[in-house]
């Protein structure tokens, strides 16, 4: 057995390295956070089928083996009936066939209320229904009603364990579960119950403090033994498997588990619920949603009982009480919860959740009462103070959370979940010796959990990394190739501290630790505990995880960025953090950040702001921050990215930089989100709105994004001279009223009567089609006559310009100077700087680029040619400090490609300035070892600099 979980650690080593046969099937694709690639055993050899295999499928497409079994012609009715409920397609007359059908239908579909009060249910299903109510006393009273003979077999046995463990009595359940252990050992023939007993009674075991770490592997022997040898079509045992798998965080091997499950029985609720939970962790919100829909449907299947819900599935309630408040929504999470526990009041599950709820809206009081009112329901229970550190760790409030989970770790001693949650949450917070002590905990107690194996393994690597520290910064790298991005960041590290504290007005009151990831799956494993991520840095407060920009394949790295540029924003992310105990609004600290970055926007951006300005669809204060949370669109949160950069630059233009530095401040104390910005800026939110609103008309309208007439209205009146096209926009428009009148008669519950207009029913407008106009091509001898009439018209330049290039690419004296006005009038755009730049570089003074290649440079997050040509250029013309800026920045982008660094270096020594010459060409040395000129250049800088000293 340990053979099995030293293969298992070598395995997750080599995924991280690159070099394990396990590296497709677990980074095999990206949701934002990946932790399902589609890939299972059986489908390996298909691994671009299983790839694009939806996480929640929208539809399952029953097992061939169970079609085949149920087309049998020797089966009797009721065998078939029997059959039917098995897998999932039962109907009301297979209910009625046998006296527990019911109530094996109920509990398979999670209908726990039908069945635990029902006299004519089987005992079994009674209690376990009860257990998942929060009744385990009764449970336990119930069980004890039955004969000897009944208590003893290994189902009953079982049963009892996970009672007696949700009662806090931990030696009486693990008595039990050895009991049922042995019971399943001792069945002959062995029954699928009996041994799926057995196997859940060795979970228990292994939660209670017994049994031993690699007893997973032989739950998984086993649970093989049962599919192939006692029942293949049973869904249980897949259920089973992948539950295990997936607490142990394979969801590689867990998800298609669990996946053939539901091809065996398509309403095993608890499938659908362990799917559900897999997506928030992925933060895929959508799938969540669509497996709670399920499960919604799955509980209309039998009629509800008195109090219970009637339209939605408990289990339903907890997925979309977990996907608020991971959503960062702690309040919708309440709302569905309570009303959860208004049916089932006793739910522990919905209990546990309801205390983190509690905790990340600081409310201790409110959070102390549910905690307590978990321990009357399951006396002892670890499960509400881990909820409880999940979720505040999650909010980045890692003292709290750190003390939840320690109360969870006391309560359970041998459960390894908080072990694992406490070990990332200090790794985190960038507490690496209290991370590696509580993970190889974790790693002892579950020597098979993946997340736990990842991290400890990433810390053991860290262990080795060398550091390298500053008055504000430690960071730490690996050795080797990594040492030539490391050694030139301290100094710019140190200007940026200064930089953002002198305009937030804040000093992180402890080092930040920032650790350079050599690849993707490095950094992934350090802010998720798992292999891919979907971004290329993240602060966690006093951390931040960057991985090194190069370029190679996507699934060790994602190309070249500016690491000075991305650490701007997440130190801006430190510093708000730390100012505000982690309290401030979403919106801000992510409006804070990107303001921060010292970069104009890009057009893009610039488009889609005055796009939603003149459609008056701006977020207000209470929408933007929805915009994370509960996006409406699926362009809302990048959007509202967007517009909090915007905001922070009217409150800067109209209250000073001081604003938001005092609106920031008052979240340190715990002001809500309604009073702070009238305390700070003495101006109610509506108005700030308001008045947002009016100023950033003015911006569009400077940006040259808002030019009068509309190119629409110049359109219409080239239509107006053209039949065709004017019946073509009276068709359009036709098409548009009949589309409102369709929408105002579904809403007035009527067809309009003959004559009735629409703008009778309703005059607002809102929500109604837009007019889709068809296209107009403004010809050639119009354009012109329209230039003529609006000369500075952006959109009628721009036309012209790109007409005219098209046709002959030379850059005319008459194109150059409408490529200048162009630019005076749409400063935001860079296509004229693109046009002119190029056409610069290929004349007789290429060094009259230089402004236009700024201009681009400054808008470029992944490409370090134009920084590379200021600097050729600026050397060209003596222009040294701008050669040399203009290196660093191509260098930072591109750091490990060495004709970058000759560029650097050389300009370095023109600039005087042989400390970053040296660094330059130390850099050399280690990216070409061979080339033994770099250690002679090395020689001669040194020993200009020992002359120097």
């Amino acid at each position: 057995m340990m053979n099995s979980i030293r293969r298992f650690h070598m395995q997750c080593i080599g995924l991280l390295r690159g070099d394990s046969p396990l590296h497709c099937s677990i980074i095999g694709s990206l949701i934002v956070v990946t932790i399902w690639s589609g890939i299972s055993e059986q489908a390996a050899a298909g691994h671009e089928a299983q790839e694009a295999k939806e996480l929640v499928p929208r539809a399952v497409a029953p097992s061939p083996l169970v079609v085949e079994a149920m087309k049998a012609p020797w089966l009797t009715p009721e065998e078939r009936s029997e059959m039917r409920l098995r897998h999932g397609t039962w109907g009301p007359e297979d209910l009625e066939s046998m006296p527990s059908s019911q109530a094996d239908a109920a509990m398979i579909i999670g209908r726990w209320d039908l069945v635990a009060d029902d006299p004519a249910a089987p005992i079994g299903n009674r209690v376990e229904a009860m257990r998942r109510l929060g009744r385990s006393v009764e449970a336990l009273e119930l069980l004890d009603g039955l004969d000897l003979a009944d208590r003893m077999n290994a189902v009953a046995l079982e049963v009892r364990a996970a009672i007696l463990q949700s009662l806090g009595r931990q030696e009486e359940a693990l008595q039990a579960a050895t009991a049922a252990i042995e019971a399943s050992n001792a069945e002959s023939p062995p029954s699928l119950p009996g041994r799926l007993a057995g196997i859940d009674a060795m979970r228990i075991r292994l939660q209670a403090g017994g049994g031993r770490p690699e007893d997973f592997q032989t739950m998984l022997d086993d649970l093989g033994d049962a599919r192939t040898s006692i029942d293949r079509l049973d869904a249980a045992t897949r259920l089973l498997e992948g539950r295990l798998l997936i607490e142990r965080a394979n969801a590689s091997e867990g998800v298609p588990a669990l996946h053939e499950a539901l091809a065996l029985d398509p309403r095993r609720a608890e499938a659908w619920f362990e799917l559900g939970l897999i997506a928030i962790r992925g933060f895929d919100f959508d799938s969540a949603e669509r497996a709670a829909a399920t499960l919604d449907r799955l509980a209309g299947l039998l009629p509800p009982e008195d109090g219970a819900l009637e339209a939605t599935h408990p289990l339903a309630n907890l997925i979309r009480a977990r996907s608020a408040l991971t959503r960062n929504d702690p309040d919708l999470a309440v709302e569905l919860l309570e009303e959860l526990l208004t049916a089932f009041p006793r739910m522990p599950d919905a209990i546990a959740l309801r205390a983190a709820t509690a905790a990340v809206r600081y409310d201790r009081s409110d959070g102390a009462d549910w905690l307590a009112r978990l321990d009357e329901v399951e006396p002892g229970s670890p499960f509400g103070w881990y909820e409880v550190g999940s979720a505040l760790s999650f909010d980045r409030q890692y003292e709290d959370a750190a003390m939840a989970l320690a109360e969870a770790i006391r309560r359970r001693p041998a459960w390894a979940a908080p072990h694992v949650e406490l070990g990332l949450l200090e790794m985190q917070s960038g507490r690496d010796a209290a991370a590696r002590a509580a993970l190889d905990t974790a790693t002892a107690l579950d020597p098979y959990n993946t997340r736990a194996a990842f991290s400890e393994f990433l810390l053991e690597e860290i262990e080795a990394f060398k550091v390298l520290e500053s008055e504000n910064f430690i960071l730490k790298y690996r050795d080797g190739e990594d040492a030539v991005v490391a050694n030139g960041m301290l100094g710019p590290l140190e200007a940026m501290h200064a930089d953002l504290v002198a305009r937030f007005k804040h000093d992180p009151d402890q080092k930040t630790v920032i650790e350079l990831m050599p690849d993707h799956q490095f950094f992934a494993v350090r802010i998720t505990g798992m292999p891919a991520i979907h971004t290329i840095a993240a602060c966690t407060g006093p951390l931040i995880a960057i991985e090194v920009p190069r370029e190679g394949p996507p699934t060790k790295h994602l190309g070249l960025f500016d690491w000075l540029k991305v650490l701007r924003h997440e130190y801006a992310h430190t510093i708000t953090l730390s100012q505000t105990r982690n309290r401030i609004p979403h919106w801000l600290t992510e409006a804070a950040a990107v303001s921060i970055e010292g970069v104009p926007r890009k057009y893009e951006t610039t488009r889609q702001l005055a796009e939603r300005w003149r459609r008056d669809d701006l977020f207000d204060l209470d929408e933007i921050n929805w915009a994370f949370v509960r996006p409406k669109r699926p362009s809302d949160r990048s959007f509202a990215y967007a517009q909090g950069d915007w905001m922070v630059e009217f409150m800067n233009e109209r209250w000073g930089d001081d604003a938001l530095v005092d609106l920031i401040t008052l979240y340190f104390d715990g002001a809500q989100e309604k009073d702070a910005i009238p305390r700070a800026l003495g101006i109610s939110r509506a108005d700030f709105h308001r008045d947002f609103v009016a100023w950033a008309g003015e911006q569009v309208k400077a940006w040259g994004l808002d030019p009068e007439p509309s190119l629409d209205v110049l359109s219409d009146r080239v239509r107006m001279r053209d039949a065709v096209q004017l019946e073509r926009l009276e068709d359009a428009r036709r098409l548009r009223l009949e589309r409102i009148a369709a929408l105002i008669a579904g809403e007035i519950g009527r067809p309009l009567r003959p004559g009735e207009s629409p703008e009778e029913i309703r005059t607002t407008g809102e929500g109604w089609p837009e007019l889709e106009r068809p296209p107009v091509e403004i010809d050639d001898d119009a354009l012109r006559e329209l230039l003529l009439e609006f000369p500075d018209h952006p959109d009628l330049l721009e036309l012209t310009i790109r007409r005219t290039l098209r046709e002959d690419e030379h850059v005319s004296d008459d194109v150059r100077s409408m490529l200048e006005r162009y630019t005076e009038i749409r400063p935001v755009d860079p296509y004229p700087h693109r046009v002119l730049a190029r056409d610069l570089l290929e004349g007789d003074e290429p060094a009259l680029a230089i402004p236009h290649l700024r201009e681009l440079d400054l808008r470029s997050e992944k490409d370090n040619s134009f920084a590379l040509e200021i600097a050729r250029l600026s050397r060209q013309t003596g222009s040294k400090e701008e050669a040399q800026t203009a290196a660093e920045r191509a260098v930072r982008m591109n750091p490990y490609h060495a004709a970058n660094r000759e560029l650097a270096a050389a300009c370095a020594v023109e600039m005087g300035d042989l400390e970053s010459a040296r660094r330059h060409i130390e850099a050399l040395v280690i990216l070409e070892p061979d080339q033994s000129r770099h250690s002679k250049r090395l020689e001669a800088v040194e020993r200009l600099i020992a002359r120097q000293g």
